[in-house]
């Protein structure tokens, strides 16, 4: 089973989104800002990873910089999911090594179609 951490202060995305992945059989594990993130990462063995832009802590862009700068999460797909569509935002975000931005709301099929594509397949 795939495990997909998502990272978002928004208590209610998360469960939103905890909700959509565990109805097609996806694990997953919270963090409400990027440090929780980083310690979340060091614990558990995560597929993929979905992230806010606007947290407090440590933002989406600073949490990529920090996965992206060790050897072994060079590979994790991150996918950010934001309620902003600034082009600029999402060049930074791009640079910082996300593989894929999308804006909030989203709805649940395409973000499980784009996780799936990311992954290589389902859970």
């Amino acid at each position: 089973m795939k495990r997909v951490l998502i990272v978002d202060d928004s208590p209610t995305i998360r469960k939103f989104l905890g909700y959509v992945l565990r109805r097609r059989d996806y694990a997953t594990e919270e963090a409400e800002d990027g440090l929780d993130a980083m310690e979340k990462l060091s614990n558990y063995e995560i597929d993929l990873v979905i992230v806010d832009l606007n947290m407090p802590n440590m933002d989406g862009i600073s949490f990529v910089k920090s996965l992206r700068s060790s050897y072994y999460n060079l590979d994790l797909p991150v996918i950010m999911l934001t309620t902003t569509s600034d082009r600029e935002l999402q060049e930074e975000a791009y640079g910082a090594g996300i593989n894929m931005f999308l804006t909030k709301p989203v709805r649940p099929n395409v973000l499980l179609d784009n996780i799936e594509s990311l992954l290589g397949g389902g859970p």
